[in-house]
C-alpha cells in the first residue's frame, strides 16, 4: 500500500463496515427474538377472542352443516391467523377457510409448529376457559417472517447505508489531517536544488516535526559540504592568480632573453594562459552562486549591459575582424549585474571564439508575452544537435580540443551561462543560425523577474 490516506481509509472502513455488519446482525436477531414475542401475544390475544366469540355464535344456533364456517378477514401488511375449534374428543366444531376439515394436530396446550397444505405453520393450542372445548390458532411461519422482517429490516439498512457515507467522510478528514503533509512536500518540491534554507517547522504537527528535523539536519549538512566545496574552489582560484602572474611574467621575460622565436616558450605562455582563463572561470562561478547573488537583484538594462562586455572584447573582435551587431527593442530584467555581465560575456565570448576570421556576430533583444529574450547567434562552427544537451555539463567540450575551430578552452563557458540562467528562472535554448552556419543562443528570461 503506497498511499497512507487509501490504508487508513480502507482499514477504518473495513473496522467500521465489520461493527457495523455485527450491530446490524445482532439487531436483526434480537428484533426477530422481539417480534416473535409479540406475534405470539397477538396468537394469545386472538385466542381469547375466539374463546368468548366462538360459544356464543353456537348458543345462538348459527351452525351450518354442524359446524361453524367462519371467514378471516386480514388488514394490509398483516399475516392470515387460521384456526380450528373442536372438543376434546377431537370433533370440530368450527374452522376458518384456511383449515382443513380434520384437526391438524393433537390437542396439547402451547406452541408448536405444523405441517398443513405444504406449508409450516407456528401453532398455539390452548382450551377454552370452561375446559369443554379447544383452540388451535395458526399461523404460516413465512408470511410470519415476511411481515417481521417488513418491520425490522427498515431499521437494519441505515445502519448498512451509513458505511459508504462514513468511507467518505474519513477520506475527507484524512485528507485535512493529511494536509500538511501535501505541504511540507509542496514546499521542498518548489524549492531550487540551491536553497537549503531550514524548513519551517512552527506551523507541522507533532507527527511531522520530527521529519521536519530530520529533513533540516540533512540540509545543514549539505549547506555546509557545499559551502566547504565552494570555499575551497574560490580559495584555491584566488591563490592561483599571484603565481599564475609570476609565471607568465617570467615566461615571457625569458621569451625577450632568448633570440629569435621559441616554440616551447610560446606553448607554455599558452598554457599559462589558459590555466589563468580556467581560473577566471571557476571564481565567476562562485560569484554567481544563488545565495550570494539573489541579495543583489536589480533591474538591469540588457542593452547597457551587451555594450559593456562587446566593449570589453573590443581588441578580441578587432583581432578577428568580425562584424558585431546590437540589435532589438530596449528591455529591461530583474536579477544580479555580476551575474548578468558573466552570462553575456561569456556568450559573446564564445562567439568570438568559435567564429573564424572575417565572421559576423549578432545580439539582439526580443520582447515576448512570456518575457524577455536574449539572441547571441553566430556564423562559427556551431553545435551538433545531438551534443547540444551536453554542452552545459562542467568541463565538457565539443571533441575535447580537437574542435573544428582549433580553439581550445576549459568546458566552463556555458556552464556559467546556464548558473546564471537557472539563478534567473532562465530557460535555454541552442538553435541552428540564421547565418550559412553558426549557432544561435537564445536565453528567455520571465516577466517580472524570477518565476
Amino acid at each position: 500500500m503506497k498511499s497512507i490516506r487509501v490504508f487508513l481509509t480502507l482499514t477504518l472502513l473495513s473496522v467500521a463496515a465489520l461493527l457495523d455488519f455485527a450491530a446490524a446482525l445482532r439487531g436483526y436477531d434480537r428484533g426477530m427474538v422481539e417480534a416473535e414475542r409479540l406475534f405470539n401475544q397477538r396468537m394469545v390475544q386472538h385466542l381469547d377472542l375466539l374463546d368468548y366469540t366462538l360459544p356464543d355464535l353456537l348458543a345462538r344456533g348459527d351452525i351450518e352443516g354442524g359446524r361453524l364456517n367462519l371467514p378471516t378477514r386480514v388488514l394490509a401488511g398483516e399475516s392470515r391467523l387460521e384456526f380450528q375449534w373442536a372438543t376434546p374428543d377431537g370433533t370440530l366444531l368450527a374452522h376458518s377457510d384456511g383449515m382443513p376439515d380434520t384437526l391438524v394436530g393433537p390437542l396439547e396446550e402451547g406452541f408448536r409448529f405444523l405441517n398443513v397444505g405444504g406449508y409450516r405453520w407456528h401453532a398455539l393450542v390452548a382450551p377454552s376457559r370452561d375446559g369443554t372445548s379447544w383452540f388451535v390458532l395458526a399461523e404460516r411461519d413465512d408470511q410470519r417472517w415476511r411481515m417481521a422482517e417488513s418491520i425490522i429490516l427498515p431499521a437494519v439498512y441505515p445502519m448498512l447505508l451509513a458505511i459508504p457515507i462514513f468511507g467518505a467522510l474519513v477520506w475527507l478528514l484524512l485528507g485535512v489531517g493529511l494536509r500538511p503533509v501535501a505541504t511540507l512536500a509542496r514546499d521542498l518540491e518548489q524549492r531550487e536544488a540551491s536553497d537549503l534554507r531550514p524548513l519551517p517547522t512552527d506551523a507541522l504537527p507533532f507527527e511531522l516535526r520530527q521529519l521536519a528535523a530530520s529533513a533540516n539536519a540533512l540540509l545543514r549538512r549539505l549547506d555546509a559540504s557545499f559551502a566547504r566545496e565552494r570555499r575551497f574552489s574560490s580559495d584555491a582560484a584566488h591563490e592561483l592568480r599571484t603565481p599564475l602572474a609570476a609565471l607568465r611574467i617570467q615566461c615571457e621575460n625569458l621569451a625577450f632573453a632568448l633570440p629569435g622565436t621559441n616554440a616551447p616558450v610560446d606553448k607554455l605562455l599558452a598554457g599559462i594562459e589558459r590555466l589563468d582563463h580556467l581560473v577566471q572561470q571557476i571564481l565567476m562561478l562562485s560569484r554567481v552562486a544563488p545565495e550570494q547573488a539573489m541579495r543583489r537583484f536589480e533591474a538591469i538594462a540588457l542593452h547597457a549591459a551587451i555594450a559593456r562586455s562587446v566593449a570589453d572584447q573590443g581588441a578580441a573582435l578587432q583581432e578577428k575582424s568580425i562584424e558585431i551587431e546590437l540589435l532589438g527593442d530596449a528591455a529591461t530584467v530583474h536579477g544580479d549585474a555580476y551575474a548578468i555581465d558573466s552570462l553575456i560575456g561569456n556568450l559573446i565570448g564564445n562567439a568570438i571564439r568559435y567564429t573564424p576570421t572575417g565572421g559576423r556576430i549578432r545580439v539582439q533583444t526580443v520582447l515576448l508575452d512570456s518575457g524577455v529574450a536574449l539572441d547571441v547567434i553566430d556564423s562559427g562552427v556551431g553545435i551538433a544537435p545531438e551534443l547540444r544537451a551536453r554542452v552545459f555539463d562542467r568541463f565538457y567540450r565539443v571533441d575535447g580540443d580537437r574542435h573544428d575551430s582549433g580553439t581550445s578552452g576549459c568546458g566552463l563557458g556555458l556552464s556559467i551561462v546556464k548558473a546564471v540562467a537557472d539563478l534567473h528562472g532562465a530557460d535555454i535554448e541552442l538553435r541552428d543560425s540564421v547565418f550559412a552556419t553558426g549557432l544561435w543562443v537564445r536565453v528567455v528570461f520571465p516577466r517580472g523577474g524570477r518565476a
